[in-house]
């Protein structure tokens, strides 16, 4: 077996598709796929490339890489919270190699760290590995009728909430960039009052425009009497849909609007023939009501992780260049 990395500007159509395709057949995500990632790269100044593993000819494990100088230094993340991606990391073929054979091959560059974030879908199996941080999030099988997963999946308290947004004259209503607007000035305002900076409408725009007519990425928003409420930012591939943004009007009645949405998207996904329905992260301790929110909707909750690699010579770049900094 054999460990190569490329650029993502020396790939050919070819090459993205092939990974694409692997991706789709080995419990990838759409935040593995090229697409997606060169749209982050270009939105985030990262520098993207692909581990690619071989056994003979035949591809049998991807990573996407991206990298950002600090210095002589380079940083490198298999996915990178602050460009909103929750997992990453190898997507491989189980019955060929494994995730140990896979790290413990992978070479960095002598002033290159590496973060790596797990995905959930794969068997990682780090149990044994010195873990940086271990993290939840609650997945729905949707290959289960829509009345076994209302009545035995979701808890009975959400079920009135979205027995309550139905008779309170809720509606949901679909879109593409032209609800992106409206989804982002809902999202500004929450950012405005946590007092967070957020500028990410092109970014959002941009994967709209790639994925929206692909059925892999909607907007949808619940109104009341023609008032919008809250909204919902859904992407992913035949794999695994994902929550992935939400956004709601401060200081308005709740009138199970939230659970509405859920239980809309839960259903878009499942007619579109998707295997998992991912709440995308779950953290009981740092935001409570949110996570008791989302595991009113499951109790399946998988484990993903953080590690990370640095060579010895990044270690001591890291230092001088700390002390010459400070």
């Amino acid at each position: 077996m054999r460990i190569i990395r490329k650029p993502i500007l020396v790939l050919s159509e070819k090459e993205k598709n092939e990974i694409d395709y692997f991706i789709e057949e080995n419990n990838g995500l759409i935040f593995h796929e090229t697409k997606f990632n060169e749209i982050v790269s270009k939105s985030f100044g990262s520098k993207l490339s692909y581990l690619l593993a071989y056994k003979g000819q035949k591809l049998i494990g991807i990573c996407p890489i991206h990298s950002l100088k600090k210095g002589l230094l380079i940083n490198s993340y298999s996915n990178n919270g602050s460009f909103e991606i929750p997992y990453g990391g190898w997507v491989f073929n189980a019955n060929i190699t494994n995730f140990h054979y896979l790290w413990d091959s992978l070479k960095l560059k002598i002033n290159e760290s590496l973060t790596y974030w797990s995905s959930f879908l794969c068997d990682h199996s780090l149990n044994d590995l010195r873990i940086s941080q271990k993290f939840l999030t609650g997945i729905i099988y949707l290959g289960q009728s829509e009345d076994y997963l209302f009545n035995n999946i979701v808890s009975s308290k959400r079920r009135n909430m979205i027995r309550k947004g139905i008779r309170s004259g809720v509606i949901v209503k679909k879109f593409g960039i032209d609800g992106l607007e409206l989804f982002y000035s809902m999202k500004a305002n929450v950012f405005k009052k946590l007092g967070i900076r957020e500028s990410r409408f092109n970014y959002y725009q941009k994967i709209l425009a790639s994925y929206y007519n692909k059925n892999k990425a909607i907007i949808m928003i619940a109104y009341h009497e023609d008032k919008p409420l809250s909204g919902i930012f859904l992407i992913g591939n035949k794999n695994v849909i994902h929550y992935w943004q939400g956004a709601s009007i401060m200081d308005v009645q709740n009138l199970g609007q939230g659970e509405l949405l859920q239980w809309e998207a839960i259903m878009w996904a499942k007619n579109q023939g998707v295997k998992y329905y991912d709440l995308c992260v779950i953290e009981p301790e740092r935001l409570p009501n949110i996570a008791q929110f989302k595991m009113g909707f499951t109790k399946e909750l998988i484990p993903f992780y953080c590690i990370n690699k640095k060579s010895f010579f990044f270690r001591v770049i890291n230092r001088i260049q700390n002390v010459l900094i400070n």
